[in-house]
């Protein structure tokens, strides 16, 4: 077994996520890794950004990363022009979901207790449903039907969410000192 194959085995299959993970974070995916031979012209000063990004893209297997990019580009996820990849709004739209899968609470307290109130229409049930679901798994308490709790500091999570779902207007937080039944609700955060 030579170098060469022995490195080609060491390959990992990219995953939908990763690929769209990269392409959004603007790593370059060059025609030059999915279609070897193809000429390209790069201007100078991104030579040394085309060559850090084609790292990121070789550690993956080039045949399975190129099923992957077929997949994406027929399903309107990214589009291929001028010798590059690019991401579109669609596949802009999966990344915040991969993103969103991510998205956790740091158990950091500044002793005041967090109160996220919204009330968001049916027309937007899909992102409500949504909404509500990832306030439950981050371990938000529910206090009223459109009322969740928690001692830690959110707002930067929340305003994400608000952003990603444009609820902006839809979802309020209320920052207070003082909760009846506070020991309650702090044996159930386990603080």
């Amino acid at each position: 077994m030579n170098k060469e194959s022995s490195v080609k085995d060491l390959r990992i299959d990219p995953k939908v996520k990763e690929v769209l993970k990269l392409l959004g974070a603007g790593v370059i995916l060059t025609a030059a890794i999915i279609m070897p031979g193809s000429a390209i012209l790069i201007k100078e000063y991104a030579k040394i950004k085309k060559e850090k990004d084609e790292k990121e893209w070789k550690k993956f297997n080039a045949w399975r990363l190129k099923q992957v990019i077929k997949r994406l580009q027929n399903q309107k996820d990214i589009e291929i022009a001028g010798g590059y990849v690019r991401i579109t709004d669609k596949g802009k739209k999966k990344l915040l979901k991969f993103n969103l899968e991510e998205i956790s609470l740091k158990e950091k307290r500044d002793g005041k207790w967090r109160i996220i109130i919204y009330d968001i229409s049916n027309l937007k049930r899909l992102q409500r449903d949504i909404f509500r679901d990832t306030l439950k798994r981050l371990k938000f308490y529910r206090l009223q039907e459109s009322v969740y709790l928690t001692p830690f500091i959110c707002e930067d999570e929340i305003e994400y969410l608000r952003q990603t779902f444009q609820i902006g207007n839809e979802v309020q937080i209320l920052k207070v000192s003082k909760l009846e039944n506070e020991k309650a609700y702090k044996e159930y955060f386990g603080i």
